[in-house]
């Protein structure tokens, strides 16, 4: 159906992964490269100033995670497009089912949209780390520019392990919304209404 009973066990080993990890290694934040001196990853001499490598664990952290959420977004794209085709035409009465295929529709709307605001959310740790490694790099003296860096690297961190979790959680509660519901969202209107009369 919506996943497999395996896939929340591998979304608990990877959060499981996560808590493990060592922050002193999340808020390590390298010296920059000096200009002309070889570049650790082994791209050449760098030549355009003194330069600050990315957080490589939370950089492979986010790409590890985003595959998760595209997959969710994915999925609850796809199983909402059913449930919404299956709601039937308007009616008077006897729309107890179509009232809960359209909470189900705006639970995997919800849960779309929250996943791909999650992969938004990424450029803008990117982006705010690399205002404060330039004034770092701009400012060697100032020692709270790198102190702010390892809190954002920390706090990106802390978020993506939120992320994941909310990821799991999405997968459970959906399914279980979906399950418990199914034989409304298949056939919202039930057939014995002839008997009411």
């Amino acid at each position: 159906m919506f996943y497999r009973s395996s896939r929340l066990s591998e979304l608990d080993s990877r959060v499981q992964e996560l808590h493990l990890q060592d922050l002193s290694q999340i808020r390590s934040v390298p010296a920059p490269v000096s200009p002309g001196a070889p570049d650790p990853v082994g791209d050449g001499p760098c030549r355009e100033g003194p330069m600050l490598r990315s957080n490589q664990h939370l950089v492979e952290l986010i790409e590890r995670v985003k595959p998760e959420i595209e997959l969710l977004r994915q999925k609850c794209s796809t199983v909402r497009m059913w449930v919404q085709l299956l709601i039937p035409r308007a009616e008077d009465g006897n729309n107890f089912g179509v009232s809960i295929q359209e909470d189900t529709v705006d639970q995997l709307w919800t849960a779309e949209s929250t996943a791909a605001s999650y992969l938004r959310r990424f450029s803008n740790y990117y982006s705010t780390r690399a205002r404060l490694v330039a004034k770092m790099v701009k400012y060697p003296q100032v020692e709270d520019y790198r102190s702010t860096v390892a809190e954002v690297d920390e706090n990106e961190y802390l978020s993506v392990l939120q992320i994941l979790l909310h990821v799991r959680n999405q997968y459970a509660t959906l399914h279980d919304v979906i399950l418990k519901n199914i034989d409304k969202i298949k056939s919202p209107r039930s057939s014995n209404t002839d008997s009411l009369y």
